[in-house]
C-alpha cells in the first residue's frame, strides 16, 4: 500500500510540475510575442512618443556657409552634448554644452524661462524640435527608434538657408 501511494504521489507531483511548466511556457510565449510586437503597434506616435530626459552626442559644422560658385563648404568642426527633456506634451528644454575648433572655451546651450521649445510627432515617429534660445532660432529634425528609447536627429541653426549650424550626425537617447 505504502509504496502504491508513494507512486501516485510521484505521479500527481509530476503531472502537476508538466501542468505548471505548461502554464509558465505558455504565458512566457504571450509575453514574448507581445514584447516582440513594437509597443506603437496600438497606440500611434504623438506627443507621448517622447517623455523624459534624452542624452546626446552631436557633431557638425558651426557657422557653415556654401559658396555656391567655389561648391565649397567653410566653417569649423563642433561637437555638442547634453539633455533634451520632454514632457510628453510638446513642450521640451535643452541643456548642452558644444566645443567648436578654434575657441578657448566651451559654449553652453541651456533653455532659460524666456526661451521657447516645443516638438511635434506625426504618426510616423517623425517630427521637430522647434527652439528659440538666447534670440536664435532652432530646427530640429528626428526619427524615433528603439521603442521610444532613442531618436536620430539633424538640426538646423539659423533662418537663413546658408549659414549657421548643421549637426551632421546625433542620436539621442532616454536616461
Amino acid at each position: 500500500m505504502r509504496s502504491s501511494n508513494t507512486s501516485n504521489r510521484r505521479a500527481q507531483t509530476f503531472a502537476l510540475t508538466i501542468l505548471a511548466a505548461c502554464g509558465l511556457a505558455v504565458s512566457g510565449f504571450d509575453n514574448a510575442e507581445a514584447r516582440s510586437r513594437h509597443h506603437y503597434d496600438h497606440e500611434g506616435y504623438g506627443l507621448h512618443s517622447l517623455h523624459g530626459n534624452y542624452g546626446f552626442a552631436a557633431q557638425g559644422i558651426f557657422d557653415a556657409n556654401f559658396d555656391a560658385v567655389s561648391k565649397a563648404t567653410t566653417g569649423a568642426m563642433a561637437i555638442r552634448v547634453g539633455v533634451f527633456s520632454f514632457d510628453g506634451e510638446g513642450n521640451c528644454k535643452i541643456h548642452s554644452m558644444a566645443n567648436k575648433a578654434g575657441l578657448k572655451t566651451a559654449v553652453a546651450q541651456d533653455s532659460k524661462d524666456t526661451d521657447t521649445c516645443t516638438y511635434s510627432v506625426d504618426e510616423f515617429g517623425t517630427g521637430m524640435v522647434d527652439a528659440t534660445l538666447w534670440g536664435t532660432s532652432f530646427k530640429t529634425f528626428f526619427v524615433i527608434v528603439n521603442d521610444g528609447d532613442e531618436f536620430m536627429f539633424t538640426r538646423r541653426e539659423g533662418t537663413d538657408d546658408v549659414g549657421g549650424a548643421n549637426l551632421i550626425y546625433a542620436v539621442g537617447k532616454r536616461q
